[in-house]
């Protein structure tokens, strides 16, 4: 009774139904490219930069390169007791040093340097005469920390975290070390736990030119400093450290740029508390390549 036509033949569609669709067709597909570009910029935001890419460690210098470091140093102290009522009492001493580094020879495993240190205001009697050092190339880890700061590379052989750190020849963006400090020995000592967080690359611009790095944050935990009373040093008992700074190490030959480092010593004894916070800075002002 009812007979459908050939199947072969197209629907038709009124002109303005067709219109309204290819209008709706071309907003979704510009709905969904606007989302695909708001993840690839929310891609560019959180994913650390070239997180892939490896930095070398070691250090490349050549014979013939100069470099100078100007560091300040400010310390200040603050005591308060509080079993006699009394206001605190606090005082700051500043002082800055140059550091010049000529290197005059290589061979395999090691450098030969030149150093020169000048402070002021004046520290010593007459000016130290230069130095000459023979700088191992597997002493990069030096440059991790601004000068000042615990030995925490002291005597690496004998902490297997340490060693295993260092064993690495390469180290890429996002990688964390944590390391075990104990330092020292039973009379007088430092323990706890100090973090270096490899953070990103970055372009740093200092008096010296601006260098290709990786920046390395300093962190710690409360670090317990000990002492049995037999040491020339006397320790209060309680007394606590922690630490905070920042390093930039050049891409390729882990020199370093600049770092800073806040160290914060704290004591509590009865009726009696004391803060002191040294903060240092080491920057290159002057740098002559061969």
């Amino acid at each position: 009774m009812f007979r459908q036509e050939n199947s072969g033949s197209s629907t038709s569609v009124p002109n303005g139904l067709q219109a309204s669709t290819k209008k709706h067709d071309r907003k979704l597909y510009a709905s969904i490219i606007g989302f695909v570009v708001i993840l690839v910029i929310l891609a560019a935001l959180f994913i650390p930069q070239s997180s892939g890419s490896p930095m070398d460690l070691s250090l490349n210098y050549a014979v013939g390169e100069h470099m100078v470091y100007d560091s300040t140093n400010i310390v200040t102290n603050q005591m308060v007791n509080a079993s006699l009522s009394l206001p605190g009492i606090t005082n700051t001493q500043s002082y800055n040093s140059t550091l010049t580094l000529d290197i005059i020879g290589s061979s395999t495993d090691n450098y030969k340097v030149n150093e020169t240190i000048a402070t002021s205001p004046d520290l010593f009697s007459h000016p130290l005469p230069p130095l000459t050092l023979n700088v191992s190339k597997a002493s990069y880890f030096n440059n991790f920390m601004a000068p000042g700061g615990p030995l925490i590379f002291y005597n690496s052989s004998s902490n297997p975290t340490i060693s295993a750190y260092l064993a690495q020849p390469t180290v890429k963006v996002g990688d964390v070390w944590k390391i075990p400090v104990n330092t020292g020995n039973a009379s007088l000592g430092l323990t706890g736990e100090v973090t270096l967080t490899f953070a990103g690359l970055q372009d740093v611009t200092v008096p010296a030119g601006t260098y290709k790095t990786m920046r390395i944050e300093v962190t710690s935990n409360t670090l317990s400093l000990h002492s049995d009373g037999s040491s020339i040093i006397k320790i209060p008992n309680g007394m606590t450290l922690q630490l905070n700074g920042t390093s930039y190490i050049e891409q390729g030959t882990c020199r370093l740029i600049k770092a800073d480092l806040t160290q914060l010593t704290t004591t509590n004894s009865p009726g009696i508390g004391s803060t002191s916070t040294l903060y240092t800075e080491k920057t290159l002002v002057e740098y002559t390549h061969p």
